[in-house]
């Protein structure tokens, strides 16, 4: 299964994918046939990855829940950045989606792409009635990603900002794909 957009492919990692990306950003590249994007997880990242791996060994049957989406440029045939959640649905049948892209792709609105398609295929899910996301106040950048696909911001604390587009939101949201 992908996910695709007009300049986007979202490649959900199987597991050995996965495991893969942990070992070398490289080595899960070559697994996908991509081009090098000389990108490696930083320690913070991979920390946050290995456990997220953890628990999509657990629940393979639904692991787009707990792996990682390559957000892979079409035109380059290069990965530019990634999506997940932080689990299946809860008992307010919410997922949580988290991201990043590469240094050097910021401002080119694929992150608003990316986000905005696996949102968009989140709340078609089972069970899925809403996706929520936490940003720090100051990253303004990922607060317009949401902004554009349609979150709204629910609360704030002294160092985050929560946001939540629900699934009726999804079909109103502006067209950034």
């Amino acid at each position: 299964m992908e996910l695709e957009t007009t300049s986007l492919k979202l490649i959900p990692l199987s597991l050995e994918q996965f495991a893969r990306l942990l070992d070398s950003t490289a080595s899960m590249e070559r697994a996908l046939g991509l081009s090098s994007s000389g990108m490696e997880l930083d320690t913070e990242t991979k920390a946050a990855m290995q456990s997220l791996y953890a628990m999509a060994q657990e629940h393979p049957a639904c692991f787009w829940w707990y792996t990682n989406w390559q957000i892979v440029l079409k035109a380059q045939n290069r990965s530019v950045g990634s999506c997940c959640f932080m689990g299946g649905p809860d008992e307010n049948g919410e997922v949580e989606i988290g991201y990043g892209i590469h240094a050097g792709d910021r401002g080119r609105g694929y992150m608003t792409e990316a986000c905005g398609a696996l949102a968009t295929w989140a709340v078609s899910q089972p069970g899925v009635r809403a996706v929520k996301a936490e940003t720090g106040r100051g990253n303004l950048s990922s607060q317009h990603v949401l902004r554009r696909n349609g979150f709204i911001l629910t609360d704030e604390t002294g160092q985050s900002r929560f946001w939540k587009l629900d699934a009726q939101r999804t079909a109103e949201a502006p067209d950034s794909r």
